[in-house]
């Protein structure tokens, strides 16, 4: 088991704590290992460790905002995805229209079902949950093309195809929004490294204020510690796939429900 994938199985609350525990714990190493140094020092020594502190403390939030970018980039780019995949389902109903009256009402009641699906899944959200309506969408997926298939077999006109086409883009689409939402993460490396370069610049943030003896120093490293902490926990939520899944907008799926619903209800 990688990094990444350890990380998914440890409750958000606790990342949390642990992440402002160690945080905490590397502000006061670096205090006392601070006070100690400053206790041992000649009376004309000096050592300045504030700029370290600057450019190491800039290092993390730069890290920070690379990190976030990027979980929050794939985030909007699934939503926009979920879009995307309602206008396909959209437009696949209503090409099935053009078939005959047998194909359009199978095909019609597979594409609600299909849409059904998607929604509960993402309204309940649990691994499990979402991992077996993946499944049956998969399954509703090869009623529809076995039906498509049948369709064009037996009456290979234009208006068939564009059926199978507005079929095969709404598949692509499923296969793109898992892509997006559960395979695609952060290395585990990055996670390593940034939580090195964190112990390591409030360690520093805390050597500076015990060598200084300010607890002003102090306070804004602890300040840091939480900031960073909450920030952590943030990325971490985004780039969990099934939180990923379950938190992206759905209104673009609910709307196209609707719209079916009122259709096939209009219809005799």
């Amino acid at each position: 088991m990688n990094v990444t994938e350890l990380l998914d199985h440890v409750p958000l609350w606790g990342l949390f704590v642990a992440s402002l525990a160690v945080t905490l714990l590397s502000i006061e190493l670096g205090f006392r290992l601070g006070q100690w140094r400053r206790r041992n020092l000649d009376a004309a020594e000096k050592i300045q460790v504030g700029p370290f502190v600057a450019a190491s403390l800039s290092l993390l939030a730069f890290m920070l905002a690379m990190v976030f970018n990027a979980v929050q980039s794939r985030h909007n780019e699934l939503k926009h995805v979920v879009l995307d995949e309602a206008n396909a389902i959209g437009t696949a109903y209503l090409r099935a229209d053009l078939l005959p009256e047998a194909d359009r009402a199978e095909i019609r009641q597979l594409l609600h079902d299909y849409v059904a699906l998607r929604i509960e899944a993402v309204q309940q959200g649990t691994e499990q949950q979402i991992e077996q309506a993946i499944a049956r969408s998969e399954k509703l997926q090869s009623a529809l093309w076995s039906r498509a298939v049948a369709v064009v077999n037996r009456q290979p006109t234009p208006v068939a195809s564009l059926v199978v086409q507005s079929l095969n883009e709404v598949f692509d689409l499923h296969e793109k929004r898992i892509t997006l939402g559960i395979h695609y993460r952060l290395p585990g490396i990055i996670w390593m490294v940034l939580c090195g370069v964190a112990i390591l610049a409030l360690a520093m943030g805390g050597y500076d204020g015990g060598l200084s003896g300010s607890r002003r120093i102090i306070a804004i490293s602890v300040a840091t510690a939480v900031a960073f902490s909450v920030v952590f926990l943030l990325v971490i939520a985004l780039d969990r796939p099934y939180q990923h899944l379950s938190s992206t907008s759905e209104a673009a799926m609910l709307d196209l429900r609707e719209s079916i619903r009122r259709s096939m209800q209009s219809r005799p």
